[in-house]
């Protein structure tokens, strides 16, 4: 739940008077005594992210949401978990409001304002990982546990070769593997599970290869060779898709900045899903 200022273990200090908020106020970080805080307006948010000691803050961005200013914050922690992350509500004529802090503990949130929907996408894990998505509803972040059954929105090249954008069945015990595709298997949108259905999806094109990427990785994992491309299938039948779907997996083995893991495990999965529609050709 979104915890109200005056419950934080910090002091808020408001304006004096406890004059009116308003919703579009800029948000900075701002020094107050040995730590930062966050300052809206007259109003200074100490500890945002209460209990939980950070060394830094940020201000990442901030955005409109019906009617309401979202502010996300992100606070830099020690090695085990790099970033943290928080959301600010204000509204006209009401305090502020913080929600609970978030993430996967990675610094590479990507958030989006898209047809009045807030997310956050990061990598699974700190080290890197499939994409998760926070979403903000009635003063929270929720996470489906997989941002790719949601779009991750446009993605810029892939990551740089040092840093794999997938993660190698070899890095992710079997447990963590289960758990991982029981919650992507559970979340897979009903609307993907059938061509039918996938008529009246529409990808982008950045989506599609954000999609296409983790569905290779899962599909290399062992526990995940045969769930992830029976789950696919449709997608790749799907007259209105499977174009689209096969070139994002050829445009990731051929850029440059894709790392040999993740070349490999998207050449892998193309050859799979072509042999999969190849014995049971779609309808023309």
């Amino acid at each position: 739940m979104p915890r109200p200022l005056m419950l934080l273990a910090a002091p808020l200090l408001l304006p004096a008077g406890g004059a009116a908020h308003a919703a579009d106020q800029k948000a900075v970080v701002v020094s107050a005594g040995s730590e930062q805080a966050v300052k809206l307006g007259k109003t200074v948010i100490s500890r945002p992210f209460g209990a939980e000691l950070v060394d830094h803050l940020a201000v990442v961005g901030s955005y409109t949401v019906q009617g309401a200013q979202l502010h996300l914050i992100r606070g830099k922690a020690g090695a085990e978990c790099p970033a943290r992350y928080a959301v600010i509500v204000t509204r006209a004529g009401q305090e502020p409001l913080v929600t609970e802090a978030f993430g996967t503990c990675s610094t590479a949130a990507k958030p989006q304002l898209r047809r009045g929907v807030f997310t956050v996408a990061m990598p699974a894990t700190a080290a890197g990982g499939p994409l998760v998505q926070f979403r903000y509803a009635n003063g929270r972040m929720h996470r489906p546990v997989a941002a790719l059954t949601q779009g991750a929105g446009k993605i810029g090249p892939a990551t740089p070769a040092t840093t794999s954008a997938c993660r190698s069945a070899n890095s992710v015990n079997a447990a963590d593997q289960a758990a991982a595709l029981d919650a992507f298997e559970r979340d897979w949108p009903k609307a993907y599970r059938r061509t039918g259905s996938l008529k009246k999806v529409t990808f982008g094109q950045g989506e599609m290869r954000r999609l296409t990427t983790d569905l290779a990785c899962m599909a290399s994992w062992p526990a995940g060779e045969r769930r992830v491309p029976e789950l696919a299938t449709p997608l790749f039948r799907s007259r209105q898709h499977r174009a689209a779907a096969f070139a994002a997996l050829e445009s990731i083995q051929r850029d440059p900045n894709a790392d040999a893991n993740l070349k490999a495990v998207a050449r892998s999965f193309s050859a799979e899903m072509r042999y999969r529609v190849a014995l049971d050709p779609p309808l023309l």
